[in-house]
């Protein structure tokens, strides 16, 4: 018990960024981030959209919660983006979690090439949540950008 306090805690403290472009699954998702003891959430709708809150955003964004099927900018060109260090305001080595409920297996691989810090599939619950945060959290990344640039993304992951 005393661990997932610790661990709730520490949710309490992040800052998160939650993209998707289905507006019903955004306020479930920062629902299920708030029952954790999140109080900083910010939202997008689009990974163009997730760019622009990244570059004004007040505070550092901690972790990024981001499907991967959306118009103008999908999960995969953002976490792209981000590794490859074209998002001054990001570290590229920014703990990114894709929630989906796309996971074939070319996207789990592009996604793994990139580094990315974990996966929730939806149904987004708060039992799946909490444990993929921190272990996504507690991932160390060697950053390769030049590996990162070569790894190629779809346009369109709709």
């Amino acid at each position: 018990m005393a661990d997932i306090v610790a661990r709730e805690t520490e949710i309490h403290d992040l800052h998160f960024l939650v993209v998707d472009d289905d507006d019903t699954f955004l306020t479930v998702l920062s629902a299920t981030l708030r029952t954790l003891g999140a109080s900083r959430i910010t939202t997008a709708r689009t990974g163009s959209d997730a760019l622009t809150k990244m570059i004004s955003s007040q505070r550092p964004i901690d972790c990024i919660l981001c499907d991967l099927k959306m118009p103008s900018g999908n999960g995969l060109q953002l976490l792209k983006a981000i590794r490859t260090g074209r998002v001054k305001a990001m570290r590229p080595d920014a703990c990114f979690i894709f929630i989906t409920a796309a996971a074939d297996s070319e996207f789990i691989r592009t996604a793994a090439q990139l580094d990315v810090n974990g996966y929730v599939v939806k149904p987004v619950t708060r039992e799946k949540m909490l444990p993929v945060i921190v272990r996504g959290r507690a991932k160390a990344i060697a950053i390769d950008i030049k590996h990162y640039e070569t790894i190629a993304v779809p346009d369109n992951a709709q």
